[in-house]
């Protein structure tokens, strides 16, 4: 049996706070295995970024035990830190869309068998402005619910607190005017939503085109959504959306490895369902085969 490193990660907030409860579980597992853990959990000024940089010994892998916005932020440390470590992920988030889209919705057991198999599934991420995403950079309509709703409201009520909290914030008014660059494709106006993802499942919803993703081809999807002009656009947009009909109208599915959303005034962004940075110009680029994901 090889014997294995794995310094574990866990968020203690998330998923209604399971994960105090699972702490032993997943121990226990990796060890039977041959692994040795050194679990460490996410606190105020020790994130994943604070702690993998200053590691004092390299392990095999980082096993990280959150949600997506965990995952999010132990791959940066990562790639801050210049270390080309195998990540196993355990989701214990109230959405938990990467983990759907890599059939990580298994049981705890499953998923740690995985990991200590060793077996590296190289994925895509994303480059965004000095900073990486695992799955989603994304504005407009709806993408700042997830890091504006409560923790104590997504503990409690899991993913239907980011229902909620949308229904609240939505102002269908609100638009974003850009100039959009995917691959040297031009598209320019008033949009209500866009994203570039590597995911079958944004905000706990199914991508409207799964076919369509590919984890690791070097290209992300790119999903936009522009403003309706009358009611009768507005009708047409929910028909479309519905039909997964992508005329190039209202709504847009390209595939690019380079983007960029220019605007004259800062777009907040969230990557990976956490706050982003706000700006006026936002390069974004595929890091092909980026992430060593045990799986």
């Amino acid at each position: 049996m090889i014997q294995r490193f794995y310094f574990l990660i866990y968020n203690p907030s998330s998923g209604k706070r399971r994960i105090s409860q699972e702490l032993e579980t997943v121990i226990t597992s990796l060890s039977r295995q041959g692994g040795v853990v050194t679990a460490c959990p996410v606190l105020p000024g020790r994130e994943p970024t604070a702690l993998l940089p200053r590691l004092p010994v390299l392990p095999d892998a980082v096993v990280c035990c959150g949600g997506d916005g965990t995952l999010h932020h132990t791959v940066n440390g990562l790639v801050q830190a210049g270390l080309e470590l195998p990540v196993g992920y355990l989701p214990f988030g109230s959405t938990n869309d990467f983990a759907a889209t890599l059939g990580l919705r298994r049981s705890l057991e499953a998923n740690c068998a995985a990991i200590s198999r060793g077996r590296v599934r190289p994925l895509d991420i994303g480059g965004f402005g000095g900073q990486t995403f695992c799955y989603v950079a994304a504005f407009g309509l709806f993408t700042d619910v997830s890091y504006q709703t409560p923790q104590n409201a997504k503990n409690l009520l899991g993913h239907f607190a980011y229902i909620l909290e949308g229904a609240l914030r939505l102002n269908l008014t609100q638009s974003w005017n850009a100039r959009i660059t995917v691959d040297g494709q031009v598209l320019e106006g008033d949009f209500w939503y866009g994203s570039v993802s590597n995911a079958t499942s944004i905000g706990g919803m199914a991508f409207p085109n799964q076919q369509a993703v590919v984890l690791d081809d070097g290209k992300f999807e790119v999903l936009l959504v522009r403003r309706p002009q009358s009611l009768a656009d507005l009708h047409r947009l929910a028909s479309d959306l519905l039909a997964a009909r992508f005329d190039g109208g209202l709504l847009y599915l390209l595939h690019g490895s380079s983007v960029r959303v220019e605007s004259d005034s800062p777009i907040t962004w969230t990557l990976d369902g956490e706050e982003g940075p706000a700006t006026t110009c936002a390069d974004i680029e595929v890091l092909p085969r980026r992430l060593a994901l045990l799986a």
